[in-house]
């Protein structure tokens, strides 16, 4: 395994242009969540898995964290409550992977080809038996595993770890974290007690934005209305908005011009391989709006990021835009075709 703090490698399980999940003390919404957790905790009979599913950016992890250090004796702010403040030990020991009684499962780092792997190994998982059967490094006796995300599992890893989840040693705690439950092995999820996170509201995720980027109104507004629901997502739109949000708002205005062309400088920077986190961001921004444009066809509402396109199509033609937006976004990714051709594809179909 791998440390950031030594070795300065990329750290898979962090949004890009994101503060770490170990490193961020505030969350946006989740507090039924957070009262059930606590609740298991303190009664003594907490269980051992935990899984904790919701869309990425929604605070998954920063949920998980915060769970991490009031299981391991952080002392938070408040009664009923996970706020253990920076400034306590153990979120000092958890920020920099030093708890002796924790154990951080993520993607690893191959050395041969100085690049992350696509999977979790299975000798990852099974490395968690000596972890819970060693004696607890901390005075605290539980040891806690955190596995992010479960949904790179591959199928020996899962079944390694479906063997720890049905005869779970003593005093430990798995959590995983899952944006595609519905990848996992279902005996997986029948042994574990599900947290599923839901949307946090707009206006929810403004003040919380609002209170940590300087903005214009008209900005926060895009990216939290591109957000869906995820705070995390806001803040990676936020950090993209001129890779992202403001070439497709020109792109989405050109339309209405009978001598508008592509922006293929937009085109060939979303095809770099670096930016990927940013091309991602662009196909979910154009689904949405296609959503949006589908709607407004119909009912004559607009609750999209930009103005209603001023192309005159049916109801049923946006969706078949929009259904073919999310298969050829799929298909570039199993297919791994030329991203360049993906785009202006997808791009003329909506200006035909």
């Amino acid at each position: 395994m791998y440390n950031k703090e030594t070795d300065n490698l990329p750290e898979p399980d962090c949004i890009p242009g994101c503060l770490h999940p170990r490193r961020t003390y505030n969350l946006v919404g989740h507090r039924d969540a957070e009262k059930l957790f606590i609740k298991s905790l303190d009664s003594g009979r907490m269980h051992h898995g935990w899984l904790v599913t919701g869309v990425p950016g929604i605070g998954k992890a920063t949920l998980a964290y915060r769970m991490i250090r009031y299981a391991l004796g952080g002392k938070p702010l408040l009664p009923n409550s996970l706020d253990v403040p920076k400034t306590d030990i153990v979120s000092q020991k958890l920020e920099s992977l030093g708890h002796g009684n924790f154990k951080l499962i993520r993607i690893p780092y191959d050395y041969k080809t100085k690049k992350l792997r696509t999977e979790i190994p299975v000798n990852s998982i099974r490395e968690l038996s000596d972890f819970f059967r060693s004696t607890a490094a901390e005075d605290n006796a539980l040891r806690v595993c955190l596995i992010d995300s479960a949904d790179n599992l591959n199928l020996n890893s899962q079944n390694a770890l479906l063997k720890l989840l049905e005869e779970p040693p003593a005093r430990s705690l798995v959590i995983l974290l899952s944006a595609s439950p519905g990848r996992l092995l279902p005996t997986i999820r029948s042994r574990c007690i599900g947290l599923s996170l839901k949307s946090i509201g707009d206006k929810e995720i403004e003040s919380w934005l609002s209170s940590r980027v300087n903005a214009s109104q008209s900005v926060i507004d895009n990216v939290v209305s591109l957000s869906r629901g995820a705070p995390g997502k806001a803040i990676s739109l936020y950090n993209n908005f001129d890779r992202v949000i403001k070439p497709l708002g020109r792109y989405l205005k050109g339309l209405s011009n009978v001598n508008s062309s592509l922006d293929f400088n937009l085109i060939n920077d979303l095809a770099l391989i670096k930016n990927r986190s940013a091309r991602k961001l662009f196909w979910e921004a154009l689904q949405d709006t296609l959503h949006s444009q589908a709607i407004h066809s119909c009912t004559g509402d607009w609750k999209g990021a930009f103005e209603p396109i001023k192309i005159i199509k049916t109801s049923e033609e946006w969706q078949l835009l929009w259904r073919k937006t999310v298969e050829m976004q799929q298909l570039e990714t199993k297919l791994n075709i030329d991203k360049k051709t993906a785009l202006i594809d997808i791009l003329n179909a909506i200006g035909s």
